[in-house]
């Protein structure tokens, strides 16, 4: 069998097939093994509008890192076009508005539509691009993950930034920047949960997924931030050695790229972690040139603008100049890095650091007072480590609760579909039980008709011999019945001249009868006519059926008159107008029709004119014989 598919769109295509000797019932075997490969070639497909359409919309989240207004301009523009295309096409531009939810610090106030994303992205079957479904599910992962940590869920959090590593792993073509913000994100929600341990664990898988990553420009992407991130896992864990050994790779690192802006929160942690363990204290450490590190560390953060520099820069030169001993240039930064800084964590590190250098001038009123400021922050520190503890004692105990929630909803829909396979299972049965019954019964009704098949062909050859039979009968007959057609064709000829000659001679009697009909009616109708001419002249008066006379004589002189002009009308005419018309159908003058009507010349004339409206010509035409007797009186 030989197959050709035409793609004449990519949603429109034409499959073709040549089956050369192939018997009926191999269609019925190929069409269920071609339907599969069908929907996929449907599935993969999408217009050429939808897909630039996703390409837009893939644009401007790569856009998100460079230009957020942009983005967010562009993403307002696509959102028409969005609404009239497909949910898959509505999914990718929902997750491109929680990117820039999130790019712009806006918390948002419930996890509902990540995990809408979530939902669609972990249950598409037929994707129009797997990699790329791929892809979707782990930025869906991230951003759910991102939301329940705005909301301090973070058991929830960490759960689904776990999904989002896992899904990127799984893939060949995964999201990098979101797989690394995923562990950086981790690497803070275990720092909150002072699980050291776990944040180093993904601090080195994030510097790990940095190095593996493609360079930019020779450059490893946020190298420098990830190991940072080590170094400070490190120093929660109080290993000094490995603190400083990765505080000196960052640095490497961020000098091959120029000390760029981006690395001041860095470089002043590196710059803390330098002041803070000097070489002096680790004759025995591989650290070369510290002073000149920390020097050029000084140089670039001093030379970035203010509203560019980091939150920990004021901390950062205090420590600094205390280890440097210049005590009173670091009681200057301590206070105002004291006056800044809002959290407890960064205010108890300025308190300490000013009772240190206070403690080291001997002013110890000073010292005393920033004591009790410590004392004191770091009560609101505990109080805030017990609410925050009680808060995700509160949230762990609600995660659980939710998950033996969701357990028992998963448990129940897996008895109900397990009582559907059961009740699947039997209608299988039933029907295959009933296919097998109503199978035997076919076949003993085949069996059956085929007897009756067998005795009908001995009926039908039976018959035909007597239908041959007939048919020569018939010819017989069909002979006669021309013969006898031939007959009744003379004779109706025949007849037909008798008609023709019996209606000649009808119509001359007619004719005759209506002669004399016509003759006997005009002497009738003539002494009508004299009596009415002798009223208008004054001589005699109307006698009571002298309008019927006069009507029955103007009907004999002009047939179907009256009956005429009635039709004209859509109404039966007046009497006055009827007999006016009568009057002047028999050729009788305006003074006449005023005398024989007993009515004024006005009147007599309205009536006239109104006659002549009706009857138009034919009124006048009057008969010789009448216009001659008219003459005459």
């Amino acid at each position: 069998m030989e197959v050709k598919v035409e793609v004449n769109s990519l949603r429109s295509w034409k499959l073709k097939w040549t089956t050369p000797n192939m018997p009926a019932a191999s269609h019925s075997i190929v069409l269920p093994v071609l339907l599969p490969v069908l929907l996929f070639l449907y599935s993969c497909g999408g217009s050429k509008d939808e897909r630039h359409l996703l390409d837009s919309i893939e644009q401007t989240w790569q856009l998100c890192e460079t230009s957020l207004p942009e983005a967010c301009s562009r993403a307002e523009g696509l959102r028409d076009s969005v609404l009239a295309s497909s949910e898959y096409v509505r999914q990718k531009y929902n997750l491109l508005t929680i990117r820039l939810r999130d790019k712009s610090y806006i918390a948002p106030s419930s996890p509902d539509s990540a995990l809408q994303a979530v939902s669609y992205f972990t249950s598409r079957k037929f994707g129009l691009r797997f990699e790329k479904d791929a892809v979707d599910k782990e930025r869906a992962y991230y951003y759910a993950g991102s939301a329940y940590r705005d909301l301090k869920d973070y058991p929830r959090a960490v759960r689904h930034f776990l999904k989002a590593v896992d899904a990127a792993k799984q893939s060949s073509g995964a999201d990098t920047l979101i797989w690394q913000n995923a562990l950086s994100q981790l690497r803070y929600l275990y720092m909150l949960q002072l699980n050291y341990e776990e944040e180093l664990n993904v601090a080195l898988q994030a510097v790990e997924l940095a190095k593996a990553a493609p360079s930019k420009g020779g450059v490893k992407r946020n190298l420098g931030a990830y190991l940072t991130d080590v170094a400070s896992a490190y120093e929660h864990l109080n290993d000094t050695l490995h603190c400083l050994m990765y505080c000196d790779l960052s640095y490497q690192v961020i000098q091959q790229e120029h000390f760029p802006a981006k690395y001041a929160t860095c470089l002043a942690y590196i710059l803390t972690i330098y002041s803070k363990f000097t070489i002096s204290q680790f004759d025995n450490l591989t650290i070369s040139q510290s002073g000149g590190k920390i020097d050029a560390m000084l140089q670039h953060l001093a030379q970035l603008p203010e509203n560019q520099r980091p939150r920990n820069y004021e901390l950062s030169l205090a420590m600094y100049h205390e280890n440097a001993s210049c005590v009173d240039s670091a009681i200057v930064h301590y206070k105002t890095y004291y006056d800044r800084e809002k959290s407890l964590s960064g205010r108890y590190e300025a308190s300490a650091g000013l009772q240190r250098c206070y403690l080291r001038k001997g002013d110890n009123g000073q010292a005393a007072q920033w004591g009790c400021r410590l004392y004191d922050t770091n009560d609101s520190i505990i109080a805030q480590r017990a609410f925050e503890e009680t808060q995700r004692a509160r949230d762990t105990y609600t995660y659980y609760r939710d998950k033996e929630k969701e357990r028992a909803i998963v448990q129940r829909g897996e008895r109900i579909i397990f009582a559907c396979i059961i009740a699947l299972l039997s209608i299988v049965w039933g029907l295959t039980a009933f296919y097998s019954h109503r199978r035997k019964k076919l076949m003993e009704e085949i069996i059956g008709k085929d007897k009756m098949l067998k005795s009908a062909n001995e009926e039908i050859l039976h018959r035909r011999e007597e239908l041959e039979q007939k048919q020569q009968e018939m010819e017989h007959l069909g002979r006669q019945l021309d013969d006898a057609e031939q007959t009744i064709a003379a004779s109706k000829a025949q007849l037909e001249n008798t008609m023709k000659d019996l209606e000649q001679r009808a119509m001359i009697n007619r004719e005759l009868t209506r002669i004399a009909l016509m003759n006997s009616a005009t002497d009738k109708t003539e002494n009508v006519i004299a009596h009415f001419r002798e009223v208008a002249s004054g001589h005699s008066s109307l006698r009571d059926n002298s309008w019927k006379e006069l009507m029955t004589a103007i009907e004999a002189l002009h047939p179907g008159f009256l009956e005429k002009v009635q039709g004209r009308m859509k109404r039966p005419l007046r009497e006055p107008l009827l007999r006016t018309i009568c009057l002047m159908k028999i050729g009788m003058t305006l003074v006449q029709i005023a005398q024989v009507m007993d009515v004024s010349r006005q009147t007599a004339w309205n009536r006239m004119k109104r006659a002549e409206e009706i009857c138009g010509e034919e009124i006048h035409l009057v008969l010789s014989s009448l216009t001659s007797t008219s003459g005459a009186s």
